[in-house]
């Protein structure tokens, strides 16, 4: 099932971030665990991780060491999704309008 871009993103307005709803500067690390899973997370910070991806044995079998490079394109991906939402936010709308009358 394909991914609906045009979903509206979740902002806290109520937070008392002045920064809340813009973008922050972060820096990312993709890691593998030790089970093999791997793990988005912020370097600065040692929080859960933002997000987990774990592939099947058997397909690990079958991507072998493949599977780091699969999963930094699918981090990717999502993050382009994400910038592509905000600018979608950020840019203003513009609708035309038929005009009532023609010359």
């Amino acid at each position: 099932m394909p991914y609906d871009i045009d979903n509206d993103i979740e902002v806290d307005n109520e937070s008392s971030d002045q920064f809340a709803g813009f973008a922050k500067e972060t820096t990312l690390e993709l890691v593998e665990a030790d089970d093999g899973r791997l793990l988005l997370r912020d370097a600065e910070q040692d929080e859960a991780p933002l997000m987990t991806i774990d592939f099947s044995d058997k397909l690990k079998e079958l991507l072998g060491s493949d599977t780091q490079v699969i999963g930094q394109h699918m981090i990717h991906a999502a993050i382009q999704v994400i910038m592509q939402k905000q600018m979608s936010k950020w840019h203003a709308h513009v609708y035309d309008k038929e005009p009532t009358h023609y010359s």
